[in-house]
């Protein structure tokens, strides 16, 4: 089994440490390096515009600290401050952890843990955000595995504990995606589960995007399983004190490492529950390892996308109801209809003056996809309207855990929050 910390050297390439944060940006045209602390947590940040996450930021990983730290911490000994760093562009994340701008765009990582330090690209990058806040949690749980065990856990326990725990402080049970779900269960009923033996392997070097995905899942799954045996976290510390993980997993599971890995699909993975559902079952498809969304855009029938721009011309000309009747009839044609789509129809009906469906649009829409900031931004602006000012900031800040970005966003905040200064970051869940 490869360690994560030897997988990030064979990536990286890396010779001793990194370069710090500071002396990186010493020069930086940006100015100073800025940060703030808090007794547990230290971020720095070099845009000016980065600094509107900082607070939210750090108010949710002090929170979810709380509930880990009694999991991953032994009361011997103090703690050091744990540095998080915000980089701007890909270019200098790419420089700093000296990971291969061509590495970053091939796994779309957005986040890495290295020399015990948390390293983010700023949102700003992604056109539609991240998920931010659960992914400095994700790079937490990575940099806590690592002060009990720096060299007896492999990456796939470090991936599925971090998956794990990632929803801290607000989701306390991790669980998959529909699309996630579907890509299981695809592959679980052509029989081509990823054996144990292939999931020990570096993820990254999965034949395509979506086997690697696939091993995440996996990874999730397992952990989970071995969670119900003996505990995750009680698994890590049994293989730092037994100098090897084959003997904590025995210890765990009852099971010698061959016989784990005889009964890893037929008595663990081929036992796990897949909700039923129709998002499910379409996710479940074969798209030949393609994006799912991608690929019903391109599908979908020229009378679909005609509908759609009639829409678009309609909405252009003022006359709001019939665009979101003929955006409704492109909807109804499509299996798996862009979110734009849902948005420009949710926006007709509230100008043309159905708050109904306008009510029933950005529910189904938030619902189906709960990344989409523009989505819940749109929720947020309905309920302003509503004048129901915590139901809207509730909303708001949905979308600025995604993207904090957003045209517009930041001054709704900013206003709710000189109305009512207790209003803080915690997400509404």
């Amino acid at each position: 089994m490869i360690s994560l910390a030897l997988m990030l050297s064979l990536l990286t390439g890396a010779s001793g440490r990194l370069q710090t944060f500071d002396d990186y940006f010493k020069n930086s045209s940006f100015g100073k390096v800025q940060v703030r602390e808090t007794d547990s947590f230290k971020v720095s940040w070099i845009h000016p515009r980065d600094e509107i996450v900082v607070e939210a930021l750090l108010q949710h990983i002090s929170k979810a600290d709380q509930e880990l730290s009694p999991l991953f911490r032994d009361s011997s000994g103090g703690r050091e401050k744990v540095p998080i760093e915000i980089f701007p562009d890909l270019k200098t994340f790419s420089d700093v952890s000296k990971l291969s701008l061509a590495r970053f765009k091939a796994t779309g990582t957005i986040a890495l843990t290295l020399d015990q330090r948390l390293m983010l690209l700023s949102p700003r990058n992604l056109f539609s955000g991240y998920p931010w806040a659960v992914t400095v949690v994700h790079e937490y749980i990575h940099y806590l595995i690592r002060r009990i065990s720096l060299e007896h856990v492999p990456i796939w326990l470090h991936e599925g504990v971090a998956q794990l725990y990632q929803g801290f402080p607000y989701e306390k049970k991790a669980d998959l995606k529909p699309a996630q779900w579907g890509l299981f269960k695809k592959y679980r009923s052509q029989k081509k589960l990823l054996s144990l033996e292939t999931l020990k392997e570096p993820f990254p070097y999965r034949k395509d995007p979506e086997e690697a995905e696939l091993a995440y899942i996996q990874a999730l799954l397992f952990v989970q399983w071995l969670d119900s045996k003996c505990g995750a976290v009680k698994l890590i510390r049994w293989a730092e004190d037994l100098k090897g993980l084959d003997p904590a997993l025995k210890k765990c599971t009852k099971l010698s490492s061959s016989q784990l890995s005889t009964q890893f699909i037929p008595q663990i993975m081929d036992k796990v529950s897949i909700p039923e559902g129709a998002d499910v079952a379409y996710f479940a498809r074969d798209f030949s390892g393609k994006d799912p969304l991608e690929v019903e855009s391109q599908k979908a029938d020229q009378a679909s996308r005609n509908l759609a721009q009639l829409s678009s011309k309609l909405f252009d000309q003022g006359r709001f109801r019939a665009s979101a009747f003929e955006m409704d009839r492109a909807i109804q044609k499509t299996p798996a209809p862009p979110p734009s789509w849902r948005r420009q129809q949710a926006i007709a009906y509230e100008k043309g003056g159905d708050v109904v469906r306008t009510e029933k649009v950005l529910t189904k829409l938030v619902k189906d996809y709960p990344d989409d900031a523009a989505g819940w931004y749109l929720l947020g602006q309905r309920r302003l309207a509503e004048k129901k000012p915590l139901d809207a900031w509730q909303a708001f800040l949905r979308a600025f855990y995604v993207n904090p970005f957003l045209d517009g966003l930041e001054d709704h905040l900013r206003a709710l929050k000189e109305k009512d200064s207790q209003l803080d970051y915690v997400l509404p869940f």
